[in-house]
């Protein structure tokens, strides 16, 4: 099944010149200043600013787990109704997104909810407890090919256990993405 060709028409870019796009088979194939004829479903985009697909590095899709706050469906939906073309949920699912079976299955469910791409962000640390490193590897090299790693809202406030997962995503250019709090400089505080 081909995708037909769309003319999205008047379209303003983001250096502020408008113009109309043909989209051949899902690709912009040609950019034109004056409108042509062409064989294509038209799109009027007048007033409108065509911007490259948004990516969001921060997203809670929930499942699996606590699917009555969100499914990686809802969510895919949502992302793609605001421009978003890809998102990377954030591990702290129930399971926890810290084994090659867990991000197998959320990108699984994102491929079949379609809308937006959905690359699951895999645990630093196994259950987000912050002393034994999770599945990194397994999940690397998982269909899902996690890069990105982060224990979300929990930091992994273990220096010896930071620098292994630092060492360990190195040999396949992965990155650990770090919540900035120290947990005991923030036991009890309180702001004024």
């Amino acid at each position: 099944m081909t995708n037909p060709d769309i003319l999205i028409s008047g379209a303003t870019l983001p250096n502020g010149e408008r113009k109309d796009l043909l989209v051949s088979g899902g690709v912009i194939s040609e950019i034109f200043d004056t409108p042509r004829k062409v064989s294509a479903k038209v799109v009027d985009a007048e007033g409108l600013v065509l911007l490259p697909g948004f990516v969001d590095m921060h997203t809670h899709l929930r499942e699996p787990g606590f699917e009555e706050s969100e499914t990686i469906l809802s969510g895919a939906q949502a992302a793609a109704r605001g421009g978003y073309t890809a998102v990377f949920p954030m591990a702290n699912t129930h399971p926890v997104a810290d084994s090659a079976g867990t991000v197998e299955l959320v990108q699984r469910r994102g491929i079949q909810a379609g809308y937006a791409t959905v690359q699951p962000i895999g645990a630093v640390t196994e259950g987000l407890n912050g002393t034994h490193l999770a599945q990194i590897g397994a999940m690397a090299t998982s269909q899902a090919q996690v890069r990105v790693f982060s224990d979300d809202g929990k930091c992994v406030y273990d220096a010896q256990l930071m620098k292994h997962a630092l060492e360990y995503v190195k040999a396949f250019n992965g990155v650990i993405a770090q919540h900035a709090q120290e947990p005991r400089l923030t036991e009890h505080a309180q702001m004024n």
